[in-house]
């Protein structure tokens, strides 16, 4: 036993030199020690009954755990997925953490962790499916769904099983069997993306959109950075969060075996780190962005000695980023300047009924890619960073039955 701050103290020895300490709550001596001999007793049972040392509420091991993933984070620890020795965590990956930690603290935050079991993560699915629809209205945040998709409660409740074995590695669960209730997504729904026809609109449309900007330079800059930025996505299959991330340092210019010059990037994204290759005929946009980048350098200076004055938020002077908003910062979003293109060409939505984000450039790259047929499944998955069952549920129905015909008969 031991004082601090005047209130007692018990440390209690768990085995393997380590141990457990917890307040008693009391500055009465005597107090303390019966409530010490009766905390020394109860850890003896739980031993004995193999029963978890220490009590820890869901969201005591839930911060534990974000804290660990944000340590290795910041580290820059990555792994793939056949390597068990380490631990991935990008930044897309810790952005997924905190948003889904928030649902899983309000539902069953409070219950020791030793308690989780399949019935509630089961009773978790119906509870989320409800989530938006008990709030007003006006306190929705801006990008809610309002229905949670099948996949988003599969990688949901995958988390929950992914803290509840780390709350077992450390014995906060004791002897009892870790749940393993999973939500299975009942039905692959393939995202909207463009036509030939649409991505042709849409490329000329945000061409029409930035000759018709001749006064505001900045204006002009933003949708000449769209431009730029839509091309490069399309020809390349990276992901947005990749794109956004991209510095020049990031870029490798080579020339292919037929003569062309192109460029490979060297991203970072949900699956960790891997070379995207882009289509050869589409180089000149990135040399067109980094021409852009070079004109505006003297701009983003003047922007970052203002900036450092006013203590407004950093400039991403050096860092060096590809794709600059006018102020020489990343690019946070550009999807009110895509989807004002996609309204005035009316191709906001596809036949079905439905929308078209930025994403929908990384599905048409696998659409086109998969159509021409000269590249096998197997490079366009790795290119893209999924898996070859990804993209054959995704996207394999893309492929007419003539198309895959021909590619079979050699």
């Amino acid at each position: 036993m031991f004082s601090r701050n005047g209130i007692f103290q018990v440390r209690l020895y768990k085995g393997t030199r380590q141990y457990i300490y917890k307040s008693l709550k009391t500055r009465d001596l005597n107090k303390a020690r019966d409530l010490a001999v009766r905390a020394h007793y109860e850890l003896e049972f739980r031993k004995e009954e193999q029963l978890p040392l220490q009590i820890k509420r869901f969201s005591e091991v839930l911060n534990e755990y974000a804290k660990l993933r944000e340590s290795q984070n910041a580290r820059g620890t990555y792994r793939h997925s056949n390597k068990a020795n380490q631990q991935q965590t990008s930044d897309y990956m810790l952005r997924q953490i905190v948003r889904v930690s928030k649902f899983w603290h309000e539902f069953c935050g409070k219950k020791p962790v030793d308690k989780i079991d399949n019935a509630l993560l089961r009773d978790y699915v119906d509870w989320r499916r409800d989530y938006y629809h008990r709030m007003p209205v006006e306190q929705r945040p801006k990008n809610h769904s309002l229905n949670p998709a099948d996949k988003t409660l599969e990688w949901e409740t995958t988390f929950a099983l992914t803290v509840l074995k780390f709350a077992q590695e450390r014995g906060y669960r004791g002897n009892k069997p870790t749940p393993t209730f999973r939500h299975k997504a009942q039905r692959t729904k393939t995202r909207p993306a463009f036509t030939l026809r649409e991505y042709s609109v849409l490329y000329k449309g945000i061409r029409r959109w930035m000759h018709e900007e001749k006064d505001n330079a900045r204006w002009r800059y933003t949708r000449e950075l769209l431009r730029d930025y839509v091309l490069v996505l399309a020809n390349s299959g990276m992901r947005v969060g990749e794109a956004n991330n991209l510095r020049v340092g990031d870029l490798e210019k080579f020339t292919d075996e037929r003569g062309r010059e192109n460029y490979a990037f060297n991203v970072n994204g949900k699956t960790g780190k891997r070379y995207v290759i882009l289509r050869a005929n589409a180089a000149r946009y990135v040399e067109r962005t980094l021409e852009r980048n070079s004109r505006w350098q003297e701009e983003w200076a003047r922007t970052a000695a203002v900036g450092a004055k006013q203590h407004s938020r950093k400039t991403a002077q050096h860092d060096d980023w590809l794709f600059r908003m006018p102020d020489g910062n990343k690019i946070i979003t550009l999807i009110d300047q895509f989807n004002e293109v996609l309204k005035r060409e009316n191709i906001t939505h596809n036949a079905d009924g439905e929308k078209y984000t930025l994403y929908s450039l990384r599905h048409f790259y696998a659409v086109q890619m998969l159509r021409h047929g000269k590249v096998n499944v197997f490079d366009i998955a790795r290119n893209m960073g999924t898996s070859v069952q990804i993209i054959e549920s995704y996207y394999g129905k893309h492929a007419t039955a003539q198309e895959l015909a021909t590619r079979l008969g050699g």
